[in-house]
């Protein structure tokens, strides 16, 4: 099988040398022999937790860059810290890419013996023998068996811990939503995302410079709606895009600014807004609420 690797880093592609964890190429080298990688694609190198717009960007050059060697597949090497938002941004982007893309991280270096990566890389080159085209994220939570999880119903992992878990099934489908987008995201208006707690002082957010604000709810899906809606009526000219899970409010319950987001992870919100924003798309409303790749799972 012809597989193309693209090494960023992470603790997948690093050692550890003198107590902090560096890129390192000899990772870099073992990860490809693994997955018995016919190209290597490893000028872009960063730190997960460190990525910003313009290695996005970067990212997706340096993948494109693979796919014209015509690859039956891509493994990427990516940090475990903003996994799921670099699989949805790519998700999006490659949405209607002939071959397999799939991205791997490890909670520990390839050379500590409790390192999860090996059996990830194992199981992803396993997988491209027979994968479908899409955008996939493949992980191993302790205790348990790998999975591959849809790169755009990836959630960000649990923090202290590296598990990693997705809403829905890993079935990928592109519906051509995404064809002559920009994906330079670096020009992109800004998105606010606002997590709920208690005690939230809505007060405390400026809300100016922001195009759109992403709003989680609690695991049950819901919020409180007497803030949220104190909140929303003060920015009447800003739309809160409300994750609420499975839990759907009557829309008399809301601000009429509120849109309640049902089925998609909170990454891929948070990106497909930017995306809509960056290629001043007219409805954005309409716009997030169709389906790009599979992000949407039925309730």
């Amino acid at each position: 099988m012809n597989i193309a690797l693209v090494a960023t880093g992470g603790s997948i592609g690093s050692r550890i040398v003198k107590g902090t964890t560096e890129i390192s190429d000899a990772a870099t080298a073992q990860i490809a022999s693994i997955i018995g990688a016919s190209s290597v694609f490893d000028k872009f190198k960063i730190h997960s937790e460190g990525i910003e717009f313009a290695d996005l960007n970067t990212l997706r050059l340096t993948i494109e860059d693979a796919l014209a060697t015509n690859p039956d597949g891509v493994i990427v090497a990516h940090g475990t810290d903003t996994l799921a938002f670099s699989a949805a941004y790519l998700a999006f982007v490659f949405c209607d890419a002939r071959v397999p893309i799939v991205m791997c991280s490890a909670d520990k270096p390839l050379t500590d013996p409790d390192s999860n990566g090996h059996a990830i890389l194992a199981a992803a080159k396993s997988f491209l023998a027979n994968a479908k085209p899409g955008v996939y994220a493949v992980y191993r939570n302790a205790g348990s068996a790998v999975k591959v999880h849809h790169g755009a119903r990836l959630l960000a992992a649990h923090i202290h811990e590296h598990f990693y878990f997705s809403i829905g099934d890993s079935a990928f489908k592109g519906t051509g939503l995404m064809r002559g987008m920009e994906f330079d995201l670096t020009g992109a208006r800004k998105v606010l995302c606002i997590h709920p707690y208690v005690g939230l002082d809505y007060d405390a957010f400026d809300t100016d410079g922001y195009a759109a604000i992403v709003h989680m709810a609690y695991h049950s899906g819901r919020v409180n709606v007497a803030e949220l809606n104190r909140f929303a009526a003060k920015h009447p000219d800003i739309t809160v895009y409300l994750t609420a899970g499975r839990k759907k409010y009557d829309k008399t319950d809301l601000q009429p600014n509120i849109v309640q987001c049902h089925g998609i992870a909170p990454t891929a919100l948070y990106i497909k807004l930017l995306i809509g924003l960056r290629n001043n798309v007219k409805d954005l409303t309409a716009f997030v609420m169709k389906n790009a790749c599979g992000e949407f799972v039925k309730n």
